[in-house]
This record gives C-alpha cells, sequence and structure tokens, in this order.
C-alpha cells in the first residue's frame, strides 16, 4: 500500500516520486518528482501504483530531504525566509489545493498568489514545488545556505547598518541599526500597547513606541508636543513588523487581546464529539497519561520497590485504534510523551516480541504518524516539539487544562486497565479497602516494569478488537457491515475515507523526538551516565581535534541504554555508539535501572570512602606515633658530643654491618627437627662399576679453590656496594 509523503524510486531508473495527496474516495494520488528544479504534480489512479508496488517496479526508499534541524541552529534570514514562504504554503495548499493539483488551472492560481501577494510568479512556483518535493513540512522551505560560500549565520551588529542604502531617503540618510536597546523599544512597546484590550494596529503601536523613545518634547501654546526625529534617528515600520513577526506569540497576543474565555470557547473551538473531528484514520491523534494503581520492583534488585508506572496511550480519534503505548517512571511529561511516539511509529510486530508476545502484521497494522495530535499542554512542551512542527509537519494541538474530558476516549481505556490490575496483580493500590492494620500493599509489589509492560500490551491488543459501545456507525459503515471494532473501523477507513497516513524512518523520527544528553569523550571511550561506550570512529585519531570539545551532544533512547547516537551536523548522519565490555552489565536495561544502579553504586562509594577515611586517618595516627618514638630513641642513643661529620663518614661500614645481622636473622631455618624425618637405607649390591672412577681431588687443593671462590663473592659484593652508595 502506497502511503502519503513516501518517496519512492522506479527500479528501471534513478527517478525518485514523492506522494503529496491521496484521496482513496476517489482512488486518486498525485506524485512529484524530487530530482527537477520546478517539478508540478501528476495525477495518477492508485490502484496502477500499487501494483506497481506490488511488481517492485517502485521500490520505498529513504527521503533524501528528511533533515533534523533545530531553530537553535538557524540564522534570522533562514527563519524568516522560511516563514514567509511557509504563509503562503499555509494560505493556499488546503484551500487551493484541488485547482493546484490540476495542470488545467495550477497557472491560473499561481499568478492569482503571484498579484495578491505582490511576488514573482517564478518565486510562487518554486515555493510549491520546494515544498512538495522537500518532505511538505516548514522546514522543507529552508533556503540553501548550508551549500553557500557562508553557513547563513547571524551577523554581529556593530555601528555601520548592514544592507544596501535607501533607494529614496531624506538627505542619504540610511536609517538606524536595529541593536538590543532598539529591541527592547520594540518588547516595551508591543507589551504596552498591542498586548492590551484595546485591540491597537500595529501601526498605532509603532506611531506611539516612536513618541515614546524617538521624540523631541518641545512647548507650543502652552501644551506640550512630541516631536518625532528624523528619518535617519528612528526604526522603520518594516524594522519593527520584522521584529515582531519573529518574536510573535499568537496565544499570548489573542488572550491579551481577547481574553481567555473568549481564546476557549471562541477562537479555539474544540468539538464535542472527538469522531466528527477526525474524517479518516490518521487525521487526529490523541495522547495521555495515568499513574497505573499498582507498585513495581526494580529489574535489578527485586527487592527493591521502585513506585507506581506511568501508562501513555495514543489512540485513533476515528477508529479508536490504539496506535502507540509506553509504559515507564517518567510523570507525565515530554519524557514519556516522546517514548509514546516513537512507539507510535514502531513495528508493532517486532514490538509485542520484545515482551514474548506473537502477533502478525494484520493483528496491529499501525506505524504511522497523524496530521495532528492532541495532548495536554505538560505532555506535548520539550525540545522535540518544535522539530515534529517544523520536520514533521504534524501539528499540536494541546488541550485547556479544565478541558480534560476531552480525551475522554482514552480515559476509558485507563480505567479498564486499572480495573484489571486491581483484580489480578499483587502491589495494586487497595485505598478505598486499606483499614487500620492491613498490610502495606506497597510491600506486595512483585512485578518490574517490562512484566507490567507486558500485559499493557496485551490489553492493548484485546481494545483493538473489542466492540466499542456507543460509537457513531455512519449509513455508510452500516451498509457495508463494519463491526464497530478498532481494528475494524481502521481497515474500513482506510479504504473508504480520506486518509493521510504517512510513514517514516523510524530512526530519523527517533532524532528528532529522542532525549538529548552530553557524553564526555576520551580517547578510549565517550562516558554517558556512567556507562563506556566505544565505535570504530574513536579510533581516527582527528576525531578529537575535528570535535575540538571534551564533550559532545548525544541522542539516546531510555528504553535501550545500549546505544547513543551523535548527530552529525548535516542533520542526516549520526554515529552509533556501542556499550563496551565494562558496561556489557547493562545491556538491555532501561534508563531508570541505569540510574537505580547508578544511586546504588555511589551510596556503596560513599559508604566505602566513609570506611577508608577512618582506616587511613588511623593509618596516620599510627605513623605519627611511630615516627614520635622512634625519635625520641634515636635523640637518646646519639652521642651529643659526636660532630655531623663524624656520624656521616661511617654510613658505609655502618651498612655492612647492619646487613650482615639482618642476614643472620633473616636467613632461612627450617622450623622442623630432622630427627623427626627418618630417611630410609637403601643398600646396593655389590658391582664393580663399568667405568672406572677418576680419582677425587686433594683436600689441599680442594680448600683453596673454596678460599678463591669466597674472595671472589666478597670482591663483587663490595663493588656492588660502592656502586649503590655513589
Amino acid at each position: 500500500m502506497i502511503s502519503f509523503n513516501t518517496v519512492y524510486q522506479f527500479a528501471d531508473g534513478n527517478d525518485r516520486i514523492r506522494i503529496i495527496h491521496i484521496a482513496r474516495e476517489d482512488d486518486l494520488c498525485a506524485y512529484v518528482n524530487i530530482e527537477g528544479t520546478l517539478s508540478m504534480p501528476t495525477i495518477e489512479m492508485i490502484p496502477v501504483l500499487e501494483k506497481e508496488y506490488d511488481n517492485n517496479n517502485i521500490v520505498e526508499v529513504l527521503d533524501p530531504y528528511f533533515k533534523i534541524k533545530s531553530d537553535d541552529h538557524l540564522s534570522e534570514i533562514e527563519i524568516r525566509k522560511r516563514d514567509e514562504a511557509w504563509q503562503i504554503i499555509e494560505k493556499y495548499w488546503e484551500s487551493r489545493k484541488t485547482n493546484i493539483l490540476s495542470k488545467k488551472t495550477r497557472m491560473q492560481v499561481f499568478q492569482e498568489i503571484s498579484e495578491i501577494e505582490r511576488i514573482p510568479l517564478m518565486t510562487v512556483r518554486r515555493i510549491f514545488a520546494r515544498f512538495w518535493q522537500r518532505g511538505m513540512t516548514r522546514n522543507a522551505l529552508l533556503p540553501d545556505y548550508s551549500k553557500s560560500g557562508g553557513k547563513g549565520k547571524e551577523k554581529n551588529v556593530k555601528e555601520k547598518k548592514m544592507g544596501r542604502r535607501r533607494v529614496y531617503s531624506e538627505d542619504d540618510s540610511e536609517g538606524i541599526v536595529v541593536t538590543d536597546a532598539v529591541k527592547k523599544h520594540f518588547e516595551i512597546a508591543t507589551n504596552k500597547y498591542w498586548r492590551t484590550s484595546q485591540k491597537k494596529s500595529l501601526r498605532q503601536v509603532y506611531r506611539l513606541m516612536l513618541a515614546d523613545f524617538y521624540s523631541i518634547t518641545v512647548r507650543k501654546n502652552k501644551e506640550i508636543e512630541k516631536i518625532i526625529r528624523g528619518s535617519d534617528s528612528i526604526p522603520t515600520f518594516q524594522q519593527y513588523y520584522y521584529w515582531f513577526k519573529k518574536n510573535e506569540n499568537v496565544t499570548l497576543d489573542i488572550k491579551s487581546r481577547y481574553g481567555e474565555k473568549e481564546f476557549e470557547l471562541k477562537l479555539r473551538p474544540i468539538l464535542g464529539s472527538s469522531t466528527l473531528e477526525a474524517p479518516g484514520p490518521g487525521f487526529r491523534f490523541q495522547i495521555d497519561a495515568t499513574m497505573a494503581d499498582i507498585y513495581i520492583v526494580s529489574e535489578i534488585d527485586r527487592s527493591q520497590v521502585i513506585g507506581r508506572p506511568t501508562v501513555y496511550i495514543i489512540i485513533d480519534v476515528f477508529s479508536r485504534m490504539i496506535t502507540g503505548v509506553y509504559v515507564g517512571l517518567e510523570f507525565p511529561s515530554w519524557n514519556g510523551a516522546m517514548m509514546a511516539l516513537d512507539s507510535m511509529v514502531a513495528d508493532k510486530v517486532e514490538l509485542c516480541k520484545k515482551y514474548n508476545i506473537n502477533i502478525e502484521l494484520e493483528d496491529w497494522p499501525c506505524s504511522y504518524v497523524p496530521e495532528a495530535i492532541i495532548a495536554d499542554r505538560g505532555e506535548m512542551e520539550g525540545y522535540g516539539v518544535k522539530n515534529l512542527i517544523n520536520n514533521l509537519n504534524i501539528t499540536i494541538e494541546n488541550t485547556s487544562p479544565y478541558r480534560g474530558d476531552y480525551k475522554g476516549i482514552v480515559e476509558r481505556f485507563f480505567r479498564t486497565i486499572n480495573e484489571r490490575i486491581e483484580s489480578f496483580l499483587p502491589g495494586a493500590v487497595m485505598k478505598d479497602y486499606r483499614k487500620r492494620g492491613d498490610p502495606d500493599y506497597r510491600l506486595e509489589a512483585k512485578l518490574t516494569l517490562k512484566e507490567i509492560t507486558e500485559i499493557v500490551l496485551r490489553s492493548v491488543l484485546l481494545h483493538n478488537i473489542r466492540e466499542i459501545e456507543k460509537y457513531p456507525l455512519t449509513p455508510e459503515m452500516i451498509r457495508d457491515e463494519v463491526p464497530p471494532t478498532p481494528l475494524d473501523l481502521w481497515n474500513w477507513g482506510i479504504e473508504n475515507k480520506k486518509g493521510t497516513l504517512r510513514k517514516i524512518d523510524r530512526n530519523r523520527f527517533r532524532m528528532n523526538i529522542l532525549p538529548r544528553g552530553k557524553a564526555t569523550i576520551s580517547r578510549g571511550a565517550v562516558i554517558f551516565r556512567n556507562l563506556h561506550y566505544g565505535a570504530s570512529e574513536l579510533l581516527d585519531e582527528n576525531l578529537h581535534k575535528r570535535l575540538k570539545l571534551k564533550s559532545v551532544d548525544i541522542v539516546y533512547d531510555p528504553k535501550n541504554m545500549e546505544h547513543i547516537y551523535w548527530l552529525k551536523e548535516d542533520g542526516v548522519n549520526y554515529i552509533t555508539f556501542n556499550l563496551l565490555e565494562r558496561s556489557r552489565d547493562f545491556q538491555g536495561m532501561f534508563l531508570e535501572d541505569v540510574v537505580s544502579a547508578n544511586s546504588k553504586a555511589a551510596k556503596l562509594r560513599q559508604s566505602a570512602r566513609k570506611s577508608q577515611l577512618q582506616q587511613e586517618t588511623e593509618l596516620d595516627q599510627t605513623i605519627m606515633r611511630i615516627a614520635k618514638e622512634s625519635t625520641k630513641k634515636t635523640n637518646n642513643a646519639i652521642d651529643s658530643t659526636a660532630s655531623k661529620a663524624k656520624r656521616l663518614q661511617d654510613i658505609r661500614p655502618n651498612r655492612a654491618e647492619e646487613k650482615e645481622r639482618n642476614r643472620k636473622e633473616e636467613a632461612f631455618t627450617p622450623d622442623v627437627d630432622q630427627k623427626d624425618f627418618q630417611t630410609p637405607i637403601i643398600s646396593f649390591p655389590d658391582v664393580k662399576p663399568q667405568i672406572p672412577l677418576q680419582n677425587e681431588p686433594e683436600a689441599e687443593t680442594s680448600d683453596f679453590n673454596s678460599r678463591m671462590m669466597e674472595k671472589i663473592r666478597l670482591r663483587k659484593e663490595k663493588l656492588k656496594h660502592d656502586k649503590n652508595e655513589t
């Protein structure tokens, strides 16, 4: 099955296409060739492309334009050009999609856009072509400054104004530079005049700012007037407008100008029926989290109770199919939500296999990203949220704190999970039934994080095939006899409803959402969370010189600390670091387990240091006592009348005498009496030797040789001693 925004390559050539539109109700789709400069869409029948795909005439390939770009690493001009182009896309793509996709009416629409927006026709074509070819996201519209001589980095503002001179100006004036002080004036005026219930226009705010900061006060007809300075001494409206759009906070602006209540009830309407908002599978996913009503134990040490896990669920609004799930120790936050998002695009067969659950692909056919995700504010606030919006074109819809009922679909599943936990599992929270003297249910905890995850996964599989009570079946569903189960509704919706299911490479998706951290670089390893990692790239002698850092930003997966990833500057490639042998004991463990082990190890080290400190202190005291006693004994033995020279001149003979005494004391002497060992006497037969024995040396010769050997030995010792003294 072909997927929206997926790149395919023809087997008989190098051409690659991207699916930019799917209308399954009409069996039509649109694609664009990503190789050309200004490629325009082509309309094709879906069955034709799917037949080509089934026959392997086209194959799915990695998206060459998928890059991870954070606004923190973009220049002001890159962001400005991107956002200006994105305003064109937002304004016309969805509203004029049918005419833009049609070859007959496309140029007419482009001409209208050119006239309305006052931009060249070629610019309009270039914006749409780049949007289609490069992934249909906001960041697809980034200029290619990385391929130019510079990297598009922001210039340091100095006294001289940047840019070309004005074509029309008073007295050849150049205007002023937008310094930090000028930006501060912009900010003060915006907060004072724009973000009020008086609803002033930007032009009015600009004029009031000039009156406050760029005017001269004069008295005229007994009244005080403010005269605006010359054009060479004030910022232009275009400068203020650029700053305003760059720092715009739409939510704050609307609330300040229209009020909180108006914002919630009118300017940001949310329909009462979740199903009505999603015309098909993949349009809207809802995400929510809750604390499971059970206490669990550590994977490393089952005697340690580690609290209650948090369960995250992602559910498709249209079909009620659960598309992502995560069980962890993170409180409801981005760190936990991103793990659920990762499971959303994961191969569910492989996901279940990790927890000893065997399923087929058709049992859980969900590994797609939606158009929009509905979540609580706290759950979708983090580093990766901007990447979801800019790199993946996923809309984030945050519900208000007092509109939790909006996610009732997910909450019903949570109730079912907790009811099953209370009925069967040890360690379940029994707050309604506990009385004084009853056992503490926390001490009854027996399950680990992996084991409770398996139970949740099995519950999800059951949910996906269970009947949904009171599901609003449409006449078409009734006609097609669709059972109101999530799996059947999902499959029916894909075939019959509008669907924009998008597949994405999981590794690239992870680089957008996984948490960041800093790892320490050494010659032999990369160290993160006290775990040692290595990669073949570390063998490169110039790696450290090229990095010029003692640490590096890495991406890691809290569910599996066996690998960490260093994302390269190109935003596409990365280096995988694997656990080294010295840290292999942590292979396959969760981050929570690693943190727990590090904490326990730190406590053990602290205890050892305390004991060691006491022992070292005792040793210091002993050394000082020995030194004191030795000093006292030596001072008593020294002849006070002897000179220093006299004491030092006899070092050599004194040493020889002491050494001789030590040798006698250190000589090896058996501790057992010889009489305890009765050596047997062996009798030999009286046999004449076949070879005549030589005459034994005379006693005198033997004594002479012994004396010579002794003299030689003493001579050698003396030479060795002299050498040591020197």
